[in-house]
Parts: C-alpha cells; structure tokens; sequence
C-alpha cells in the first residue's frame, strides 16, 4: 500500500489573497467589532470608514486570487493606509492604545509578509 504525501501548499500570494477576503468580510459584516478589537472608538464614522476598507480588502483578494500574483502589491499600499488610519484613529480621546499599538504591531507584521511576497513576484 502506498500512502501519497502529495500535499500542495497555496503560494504565499494566494494565502494573503484568501486572507484579504477572510479579513474585508469581517470589516463589511463587523465595524464595530473591528473598532473595538483594534482600539478604535466605535463612532458611526469610524464604522464607516472600516466598511470601506473591509471592502477594498475584498477587493484586493479578489484581484489576487482571479488576477495575478503580482497584484499582492496592491496589499502594500492598502498596508500604509491601514497604518495612517489607525495612527489618526488612535489619537481620538476614548481610543484604547494597548489595543492600538497590538494592531499596529500585527499591521507591521502582514505589512513584512506582503512586501516580501511582492518582491517574491519581480523575479
């Protein structure tokens, strides 16, 4: 009897893809949350806006997983955005800063990932 250890691994760029999709939906479906989990206060505008980038996270695992793999430079830019909204975000009074500098951190983190992943695609 033979046992197959055929096991594929998604590429990188495909895993980010399916996480940007993982990651947009539970910005679409739970702004309020997504706030509270990243030390935002829940205002109707910061719900608001964490609604459009659920929904340009959407869009980027979509593009990367129908597209091409070299799309996952899409997720970069979307990293320095996240960055910046969440640094303005966190200066609100009421906002929770321990929460706030563990996203930061995890944004650091997926950041690394995607541009690796990108410089991964150019060669």
């Amino acid at each position: 009897m033979t046992v197959s250890t055929n096991t594929t691994m998604p590429s990188l760029p495909t895993s980010l893809g399916i996480a940007s999709v993982t990651l947009g939906l539970s910005e679409l479906l739970a702004p309020h949350g997504v706030a509270r989990l990243a030390g935002v206060v829940p205002t109707e505008r910061s719900r608001r806006a964490i609604r459009f980038l659920g929904a340009r996270e959407c869009g980027h695992g979509a593009a990367i997983l129908l597209g091409s793999p070299r799309l996952v430079w899409t997720r970069v830019a979307g990293d320095v955005l996240d960055v910046a909204l969440l640094a303005k975000a966190l200066r609100s009074p009421g906002a929770d800063r321990r929460r706030g500098a563990v996203a930061m951190s995890v944004l650091a983190v997926i950041g690394a990932a995607d541009v690796w992943a990108a410089r991964q695609q150019l060669r």
